[in-house]
């Protein structure tokens, strides 16, 4: 039951980056001053959105399909906390637009992602020694 709860998290988590990606780049990156800026920032999130869309589908297809999950989502976790170092020592925030609500949903949600991608890895390759 917590494992599909975590899902669920995962899957909210990445609707929201994805549709926050999108947004910021509709908007054209409102926070950055220079074109350099923002033009990195576009493509920093469009290859962020395309990678977690990836894992995500990918992620879907092997559950469909009954293969082992475990080192999708051990990848898939050891991603998410390196990008959340990343945002946090180096870029410190940089990617995000306060005033947007797909913004702060966004960083709201991330810890939970992240306990919960981390608890769906360590629950599934447990699951997978087991047996």
């Amino acid at each position: 039951m917590s494992y599909r709860i975590c899902e669920v998290v995962v899957y909210l988590f990445l609707a929201l980056a994805v549709s926050h990606a999108v947004l910021l780049h509709r908007l054209g990156g409102p926070v950055l001053d220079t074109p350099d800026a923002i033009f990195l920032s576009q493509t920093l999130m469009d290859y962020r959105s395309i990678i977690m869309l990836g894992l995500g589908s990918l992620y879907v297809f092997l559950k469909i399909t009954g293969r082992d999950v475990s080192p999708m989502l051990v990848i898939g976790a050891t991603l998410a906390w390196v990008t959340f170092l990343e945002d946090s020592l180096a870029l410190d925030n940089v990617l995000f637009v306060p005033e947007l609500i797909t913004g702060k949903a966004t960083q709201f949600t991330r810890p939970f992602f992240l306990v919960a991608i981390t608890y769906m890895a360590i629950e599934s390759r447990r699951v997978d020694f087991d047996d």
